[in-house]
């Protein structure tokens, strides 16, 4: 059973020719031995001193084999009955919902449909905030591998009160783990289920809102996710309703602004912005990073509206002396460039650019590097600005000296530098092409030789 269990947490779809021939095998096993095999496994649940629980995922990894061929239906049952009745002992809770989660997480989700209220009713029982937090932890697993293919559910609203009540509950749960994993749950619930959310934002608010401002990164992670998944929602419904607008059709669904939360949301994303670590590795995500993101998100939902509310922090800490007050005002700059209109966005750019400039000489590299990624983006967003001749002279030695400096910042100033010759270029088209379509020459032409050979430089590093 190795190979099950082995598998047990792998996407079916990025299953190996050696998982599909041991499942073969396995299936293949005389019904008797299977059988045998189960009933000792089964009888393992809870007995195990150690977490996680390997009997778990090889109850697991058998269900995910025989489930989809017919067999073994009454396994989701047995494992709710382990779950909700009194006389179960804790770890046997526990293993019976790890062994769910990983069902969940693992099969297909319309062959689990038809299980639905039975996985829920476990899940829900062993969530309760009187149960021990190791079985709230494992029901919470559970809970966020389960919403797939509760959809019949979210839409009886009796049942889907039940479920958000003991889901924000769980963010409650003073157990960090309960509580991240609970968050994680209601980040999904937005993704899947936003039309029905409506009625529970009064709660969600003060929730999310908390959780972004929490110390635990972790925590505040998902709170931010929360709202940056509540944008992409409204981001969608928003192209949905132009499409349908030009059809001439009713779109099926609508935005319910939630993204108007946006005063109560900035300022903490702003300070969050500040919170980075000179270790922090590109890679890394943190709640830093991913308030960028929400900014971001929020500009293209908010639009002109965001503006009044982050300028400040911009205009404020641009010139801080304490260096992630500036790498953040520059962060939250770049971030909204996708939302304000042309003409808000042109004016913006003309009082920002010299200090952007300037920053790309900046004693600390991340905000060298910040601000080379934030060239790029006006670059991309505000051509007819950054081609002006008076921009350029001080911009393109700037970047010239910033292409020899650390391979993170060299990476994003030859970002902006393609976005500069792309806009240089796109300007010059406008002005006039010759008859194979090509413009004669363009701004950039008399220093290209030059910004050609410092690249190839670059590429030797």
């Amino acid at each position: 059973l190795n190979c099950f269990v082995v598998n047990v947490s792998v996407k079916r779809e990025d299953f190996s020719y050696e998982f599909w021939s041991n499942l073969f095998r396995w299936l293949n096993l005389p019904q008797n031995i299977r059988q045998f095999i189960k009933q000792n496994v089964v009888q393992t649940l809870g007995t195990e001193p150690f977490r996680p629980s390997i009997a778990a995922q090889c109850v697991a990894a058998i269900a995910c084999a025989e489930i989809p061929s017919q067999q073994w239906p009454e396994v989701i049952s047995l494992l709710k009955h382990n779950v909700t009745t009194a006389s179960s002992n804790e770890m046997l809770k526990e293993s019976c919902l790890e062994a769910l989660g990983y069902i969940c997480q693992d099969i297909n989700a319309s062959t689990l449909e038809g299980k639905a209220n039975e996985i829920l009713t476990a899940i829900v029982h062993g969530i309760r905030k009187e149960e021990p937090n190791h079985v709230r932890l494992a029901a919470a697993n559970a809970m966020l591998n389960s919403l797939e293919f509760t959809k019949k559910n979210f839409i009886n609203e009796d049942e889907r009160n039940v479920i958000m009540q003991m889901v924000c509950e769980a963010t409650q749960c003073q157990e960090t783990p309960v509580k991240v994993v609970a968050m994680q749950c209601l980040v999904r619930i937005m993704s899947l289920y936003y039309i029905y959310m409506e009625q529970y934002m009064y709660a969600l608010f003060p929730i999310t809102v908390n959780a972004m401002k929490m110390q635990i990164d972790d925590v505040a992670l998902q709170g931010i996710e929360f709202w940056s998944n509540v944008c992409e929602e409204e981001i969608a419904l928003s192209v949905e309703a132009e499409e349908a607008q030009e059809r001439g059709t009713t779109p099926e669904h609508v935005s319910r602004h939630y993204a108007k939360a946006l005063p109560h949301l900035i300022s903490i994303l702003t300070e969050t912005l500040a919170k980075q670590e000179e270790t922090d590795d590109d890679d890394d995500w943190n709640p830093a990073k991913a308030s960028g993101v929400c900014i971001m998100l929020l500009a293209q939902c908010t639009g002109d509206s965001i503006v009044a509310h982050i300028l400040p922090f911009i205009q404020q800490h641009f010139k801080n002396t304490n260096w992630r007050y500036r790498e953040a005002a520059i962060m939250a700059f770049g971030s909204i460039l996708d939302g304000p209109n042309q003409k808000i966005l042109t004016e913006l750019v003309e009082q920002a650019i010299g200090s952007l400039i300037e920053a790309l000489g900046d004693s600390q590299l991340q905000v060298r590097d910040t601000a080379a990624w934030c060239i790029g983006r006006v670059c991309d967003s505000c051509e007819e600005v950054v081609i002006r001749r008076e921009i350029l002279t001080p911009m393109l030695p700037a970047l010239s000296n910033a292409l020899q400096q650390e391979p993170r910042v060299a990476s994003n100033v030859c970002w902006a530098i393609s976005s500069l010759a792309k806009a240089a270029y796109d300007m010059a088209c406008q002005l006039g092409t010759d008859y194979s379509g090509q413009p004669e020459t363009y701004i950039l032409s008399s220093c290209f030789e030059a910004m050609i050979s410092e690249l190839i430089k670059a590429t030797d590093r």
